[in-house]
């Protein structure tokens, strides 16, 4: 069985659980996009332009599900939200070996990827001060952590030319710099608050963190064993602004 049928069976199951399990349920739907910041081997880590310029955009549909309970519980501060997001990006490298007036900067310079991520995934969300279906409150803070499943795909190219020789790319990407596609796991860490309109309709705003686990993502990797700064996987940051619906 793949990575993916086993994470979709483990998703479809969480589901059917909590509504099996505890019948009355809160439901809202939502959706959320804004910027997000990509961090691969494309530039260099801690320089500000490679944060702030290696910028896409990312577009999420958010289900919510929490418990409907009578009475004092844990559950009225928890919900628990399925998520399908799409992200595109286009990368570039930044920072002062790139800027540099040397054969090996204007390789640099000419490097490009354009990147394409497909999720879907879990989170659980905590508010520390009860979830707004029950403390009715204007605003409600709340973290979340969760996991989701990838599926990505990078094209990887050079203005100066076809890439994977030394001609048009430094030595340590010509095994390293492709054009790749595939699957891979994340773990996600969100901080947020919601606004609440009326009984109905919300407003949210997040900042995410997601840790992917492949270095592959954005379609380079120069080999860990050789590069020894190459040691982290692919990760990014979202800022979202989004709407929430109260349907039931």
């Amino acid at each position: 069985m793949s990575q993916k049928s086993l994470f979709l069976i483990l998703l479809s199951f969480s589901f059917a659980f909590a509504h099996a399990q505890y019948g009355r349920t809160y439901q809202e739907i939502g959706v959320m996009a804004g910027p997000v910041f990509f961090q691969g081997d494309f530039g260099e880590r801690r320089d500000l332009d490679n944060t702030i310029k290696n910028v896409g955009f990312s577009a999420t549909f958010v289900y919510f599900l929490s418990l409907n309970v009578d009475r004092s519980s844990f559950a009225e501060n928890f919900k628990v939200r399925f998520d399908v997001t799409g992200m595109t990006v286009n990368l570039q490298h930044y920072g002062p070996s790139a800027y540099s007036d040397t054969n090996f900067g204007k390789k640099l310079r000419a490097m490009r990827s354009d990147v394409k991520v497909g999720s879907i995934g879990t989170q659980v969300e905590y508010y520390p001060w009860k979830t707004d279906d029950y403390s009715q409150s204007t605003w409600s803070p709340y973290i979340a952590a969760g996991a989701q499943y990838n599926s990505y795909s990078a094209e990887a190219y050079s203005y100066l030319g076809n890439i994977g020789n030394a001609n048009t790319v430094p030595n340590k990407y010509v095994e390293g710099f492709k054009s790749t596609s595939g699957s891979a796991f994340s773990a996600t860490g969100s901080m947020g608050v919601r606004y609440r309109l009326n009984d109905y309709n919300y407003i949210l705003l997040e900042g995410q963190l997601k840790y992917y686990f492949s270095d592959w993502i954005e379609g380079m990797n120069p080999d860990p064993k050789i590069y020894k700064e190459n040691k982290n996987n692919d990760f990014s940051g979202t800022l979202n602004i989004g709407y929430v619906y109260y349907f039931n």
